[in-house]
Parts: structure tokens; C-alpha cells; sequence
């Protein structure tokens, strides 16, 4: 995967992320019971591309 790609997805999801508002964020991400909402997901989401994107930057000779 390149750097690009997943540097998009990341900038995908801070649209999503700012674009939807407190109420729909603080919902549950489904009708199962759970406690996890849309804005944990998308949380999550947003950390593991983070991480992704500073883990192939570093592989690809950057620097922290």
C-alpha cells in the first residue's frame, strides 16, 4: 500500500469525523447493546491509519 493511499484514507476520515455531528457520534454503532459508538469507531479508525502512515514513512527512511 502506498503512503498516499493511506494518507487519503486518513484525511477520508477526518472529514467524516468532523463533518458528523456530537449527537450522531455518541450513537452506538449498532442495535446489539454495545457501549462502542460511531465516534469510538471512527477514533479507532483514525489511530490505526496514524499508525500505518508513521510506520511506513519510518520504513521508507523518515524520521519521527
Amino acid at each position: 500500500m502506498k503512503k498516499e493511499e493511506i494518507t487519503s484514507a486518513l484525511f477520508d476520515a477526518y472529514d467524516i469525523k468532523n463533518v458528523l455531528s456530537n449527537q450522531i457520534k455518541r450513537k452506538p454503532k449498532d442495535n446489539d447493546g454495545t457501549e462502542t459508538t460511531i465516534g469510538d469507531c471512527l477514533d479507532h479508525i483514525i489511530f490505526i491509519l496514524e499508525t500505518l502512515e508513521h510506520e511506513l514513512f519510518l520504513s521508507i527512511g523518515g524520521k519521527s
